[in-house]
């Protein structure tokens, strides 16, 4: 079950996220609090533009949980805001026969930040960047009468 969020609570945790996590220097606790700013903005888009002032009145938040890419695809905000599609983090090395491959989804790019994680295929900056990226496109929406 997901818990219902009003349009004004969805922004005001974007602004606040996006706040937290312009310190710096940057560390993965910083990195996750710019992930769940781009995703609260990307809901908050969505339901001004379903004007939607309740989270659990919009299909779309709940299916789309916290991939940014799936967020995006629902604004038809183009591909160049994406995500790359198939992230790697390092093996994992150990007692196990093999050595363990650790692929995730754009959707799980904050369990990779929660648990301290890094990108092996892509660099957290260059990742980090794009999210950048998308703040910006987020905050010219938001500025949308």
């Amino acid at each position: 079950m997901v818990i219902p969020f009003t349009d004004r609570e969805i922004e005001r945790a974007w602004r606040e996220n996006w706040s937290a996590c312009c310190k710096t220097p940057r560390t993965n606790a910083h990195r996750l609090l710019l992930f769940y700013a781009v995703e609260c903005g990307l809901k908050a888009v969505l339901m001004r533009r379903q004007e939607i002032n309740r989270s659990d009145l919009c299909s779309e938040i709940s299916d789309c949980q916290h991939n940014i890419n799936k967020l995006l695809d629902c604004l038809t905000a183009g591909e160049e805001w994406k995500l790359p599609a198939d992230l790697k983090m390092k093996p994992i090395k150990g007692k196990s026969r093999k050595n363990d491959e650790r692929k995730f989804t754009p959707g799980e790019v904050n369990q990779m930040w929660r648990y301290g994680g890094c990108c092996e295929n892509i660099t957290d900056q260059d990742l980090e960047k794009k999210l950048l990226e998308i703040v910006k496109w987020i905050e010219g929406e938001l500025r949308r009468p």
